[in-house]
């Protein structure tokens, strides 16, 4: 397979900073390493993955088998927190290919609490999207868990790129509108405000906050009632505490702020790709200014037009061509140069990974044995501070990921805090 746009300019992001994520199932009762790690290792060969191979901006997945079994499963005890021990992870590079040009694109782990325990993998982003490590642990879970159920033939390899299942051909967005579009936002964010000049290294930190449960179900009704989506919701909720906390400042002519939405392209392909292991994510931005930050219903509007006109011009199929060009640019620059480069072209403040893992196959087992579903994003070059929430039954799991030079522990508590005490405000101004 070629490597396809994203893939690429991830591959670039990590020659800067390793781009990990994370995924992470919270299980009750006691972690059976050996039974956890045959059962890993039988869900790869199953699957068709394992190893990577990488020729040039070609790839291909040697699964695992015959002297080529995947690494150990890591059994962590609790002795380091589980926060610490995500961030470490984080930022640890997985090694880069050999003479034989193979790789490891994933390392799994188990956690070690009293009463429960995590099972979870640390993966290269680049490889694969969300949707690709949901499927990879649920074989894993089926075969501890339920093995009746589980997969017995290999996951699908992508045929094509980007263009191929979501040109516009195939997604339904014209050509001209969309380099419409992408002039009209990079116009736009040229006002944004950004990370300072001194934004220092990328070293990532991982938090997260305890949510009450039942919250989720609170905000889905409030924003039925308002006629919005969740996603405006939280966006609104990111406005408001990145304004305050963030890690772009305001500048004198620099007072808007930018934040993107990673989006799951999958179900606006024409071509099913439910049972495809790849990497197939795009993006859509808003832009609101200092007068909607001071107003939260007003800013929620703003939030929601602008979502509902990308919606309709399917915007986040078309960032393809921000893609592209960004590719295109940062190509020709040394690694040291890509900050300056994503610091004046894309301004971000913050951004949002959403998942509702009640439309999954995670539903049916929660909440016993599966406790809870983790997910975890990468900052990088264009965001330094990114929200990641996950729903599944009543739970509701929020992580926050940022740069540590941009952000500290201290100010990341409070961006976590401020996010939630918006989104709790939005329920009562509903109502």
């Amino acid at each position: 397979m070629r490597l396809n746009v994203f893939q690429r300019v991830m591959r670039l992001w990590d020659e800067v900073h390793p781009y990990n994520a994370a995924q992470v199932l919270h299980l009750e009762g006691t972690a059976d390493p050996d039974r956890l790690n045959r059962a890993w290792q039988e869900a790869l060969a199953a699957l068709g993955l394992g190893r990577i191979h990488i020729n040039g901006d070609r790839f291909r997945h040697e699964p695992a088998r015959n002297g080529t079994a995947a690494p150990a499963l890591r059994v962590v005890e609790n002795d380091v927190g589980f926060a610490d021990f995500i961030s470490d992870e984080m930022n640890r590079r997985f090694d880069p290919p050999g003479p034989s040009g193979f790789c490891t694109p994933f390392r799994p782990f188990i956690y070690v609490s009293n009463g429960s325990y995590h099972a979870g993998v640390i993966y290269h982003h680049w490889v694969a999207d969300s949707a690709s490590i949901r499927m990879l642990l649920r074989e894993w879970f089926l075969r501890i868990y339920d093995p009746a159920r589980v997969r017995t033939t290999p996951l699908r390899t992508p045929a094509g790129g980007y263009w191929h299942f979501f040109g516009p051909s195939r997604s339904g967005w014209e050509l001209d509108d969309g380099i419409l579009s992408t002039l009209r936002s990079t116009t736009r964010l040229c006002n944004a405000r950004r990370i300072p000049t001194d934004g220092g290294g990328y070293h990532v930190r991982y938090s997260s906050r305890p949510v009450p449960d039942g919250l989720i179900d609170e905000l889905r009704d409030a924003a039925r009632r308002q006629q919005v989506t969740l996603n405006d919701v939280f966006l609104t909720a990111m406005a408001m505490a990145c304004d305050h906390h963030g890690a772009t400042p305001p500048a004198p002519s620099l007072q808007e702020l930018a934040l993107g939405t990673i989006v799951d392209l999958r179900p606006g392909s024409r071509v099913d790709l439910s049972d495809t292991f790849g990497q197939f994510l795009g993006f859509t931005t808003v832009v609101v200014g200092p007068p909607l930050l001071g107003s939260g219903p007003a800013l929620l509007r703003s939030i929601a037009r602008q979502n509902a006109l990308q919606k309709r011009s399917r915007g986040a199929h078309s960032s393809v061509l921000r893609m592209a060009g960004g590719l295109a640019r940062a190509t020709l620059l040394a690694p040291a140069q890509r900050e300056a480069f994503y610091r004046k072209w894309m301004p971000m403040a913050a951004g949002i990974s959403n998942v509702n893992m009640n439309t999954s196959w995670a539903l049916a087992y929660h909440p016993s044995p599966l406790l809870d579903y983790l997910r975890v994003t990468p900052t990088g070059p264009m965001l330094p501070v990114v929200f990641t929430t996950t729903t599944l039954g009543k739970r509701f799991h929020v992580a926050l990921t940022r740069r540590s030079e941009l952000v500290d522990d201290r100010t990341a508590d409070r961006l976590l805090s401020t996010f939630l005490e918006q989104l709790a405000s939005i329920i009562p101004a509903s109502r």
